[in-house]
């Protein structure tokens, strides 16, 4: 009776988290906001425009949503998805927005279940812990924007349980679906196709399905310019925005030109690719389960690289919950610190849904990771509060900036990336409290990182 108690109270602290970051996103006028630019992308490319280009996308996003484009009336959002994704949206765009953002909204639902299902299937712990690691991170932080990171998640879980099962035709269907966000997809594909044997003529399959859609709905010139122009604008773009947890962001900060920093964090990308690739597959091996296979690779890719927005650090999640399935005794204490870090967006700390992380999910995941000690659970509820509050503090001074001087990137105007770059150095606050609230996710994916390849072996 107990246990059902429990679920049910952090199922509805969950629920309030989430309604209480909708409120804040809602007063800003972005609720649904980046589903908004995919839905008006989708329309765009269904009547044969580029949906790369700030017209027609900004006269579709103006006449959606009044608020926001009142208040930042020169402003696109951009709409960096892969040509197979904005075919995916197609069908949605045909709808009204509402009742399209809607279904996105049931649709990233499951795609949050699914991950938290599969997730304690072949980590072998209750969901509650699962919900709990996903519940701020993952639901609570993306739901709101209408991200299509709880896809990306949900379906690397989902292909992390069928290589647990040694399914392989189903872990790449599942990795496909994965690549909507391709610098998350594309470790896991990578990693089974070196690892897995047997998924090498899928996994082409796959690619050719996903290219033939890009092709159909966009044709060849507008999927050039997405690799060669598109991308590496938006990681211009959001090289100096608060939200930004790239090595591209932290070079900026420092006076590196801005594509000099972009190209170190590709370079820093590829690097951290390799290693998790051969960390995860020797995991695999030592522990006979399959999962690490897809789960390690995106922990090791979003720690650095070009452009890892705080929504995306979810995708380390699924290791660090694995990782304390099979991790040695005396790095326990270590691993379990490094997913109470990750579970909570201290990078949202000035947002009220943030109020409950101390109790859920930090003192939950203690509590069920630490044996009940009480005494290590208090501990960790008072280090969290204290580091909310502390965060929040620092927001209210005022004039404590560590950013250098760093001249505004010159992107192409033709792109949406262009307007959006001096939206996102309006909107950083680029000082000592922006930097700080990110130190506590840096340090959980070092030691995580560390620790997975620490037992991997040399």
């Amino acid at each position: 009776m107990r246990a059902a108690w429990l679920g049910v109270a952090i199922v509805v602290a969950t629920l309030v988290a989430l309604g209480l970051q909708a409120h804040v996103v809602s007063r800003a006028g972005f609720l649904m906001g980046d589903f908004r630019a995919f839905y008006c992308a989708a329309r765009v490319a269904a009547h044969g425009a580029d949906p790369y280009h700030t017209e027609p996308l900004h006269t579709c996003e103006a006449a959606l949503s009044k608020r926001f484009f009142a208040a930042n009336p020169g402003v696109t959002v951009p709409a960096p998805l892969p040509g197979y994704a904005i075919a995916a949206l197609v069908p949605l765009a045909q709808l009204p927005f509402g009742v399209a953002a809607a279904l996105w909204a049931i649709l990233l639902c499951a795609a949050w279940a699914l991950g938290v299902v599969t997730l304690a299937r072949f980590a072998a712990v209750p969901w509650e812990i699962t919900f709990s690691a996903f519940a701020l991170a993952l639901g609570a932080l993306s739901l709101p924007f209408g991200e299509v990171v709880p896809i990306a998640v949900g379906f690397t879980c989902c292909a992390a349980y069928f290589a647990w099962k040694a399914r392989w035709p189903a872990a790449v269907i599942c990795t496909a679906v994965a690549m909507v966000e391709p610098h998350i997809g594309l470790p896991v594909a990578l990693a089974l196709a070196i690892w897995a044997p047997a998924t090498r003529l899928p996994l082409v399959l796959a690619a050719g399905v996903l290219g033939g859609l890009s092709l159909l709905a966009l044709g060849r010139a507008a999927n050039l310019e997405y690799f060669t122009a598109v991308l590496p604008a938006h990681a211009l773009s959001e090289a100096t925005r608060d939200t930004q947890y790239s090595l591209t962001a932290v070079l900026a900060a420092f006076g590196i030109p801005a594509a000099g920093a972009v190209r170190a964090g590709g370079f820093w990308y590829l690097v951290m690719l390799v290693l998790g690739i051969i960390a995860g597959g020797r995991l695999a091996k030592r522990t006979k389960n399959g999962a690490f296979i897809v789960c390690v690779p995106p922990a090791f890719a979003v720690f650095g690289g070009a452009f890892i927005h705080i929504t995306q650090i979810a995708v380390a999640l699924p290791a660090a919950v694995l990782l304390l399935s099979y991790v040695r005794p005396q790095w326990k204490a270590l691993a379990v610190v490094a997913l109470l870090l990750l579970a909570v967006p201290w990078g949202w700390v000035v947002s009220p849904a943030l109020i409950i992380s101390p109790l859920f999910p930090v003192c939950y995941l203690a509590w069920r990771y630490w044996n009940a000690n009480v005494p290590a659970v208090l501990f960790a509820g008072i280090i969290a509060a204290a580091l909310i509050f502390g965060l929040q503090e620092l927001y209210t001074i005022a004039g404590l900036h560590l950013t250098a001087h760093v001249a505004a990137p010159v992107i192409d105007p033709r792109l949406p990336e262009a307007s959006w770059s001096a939206y996102a150095r309006h909107m950083s606050n680029a000082g000592v409290a922006a930097w700080a609230t990110r130190i506590p996710t840096w340090a959980a994916l070092l030691g995580l990182v560390a620790l997975l390849g620490g037992e991997a072996g040399p």
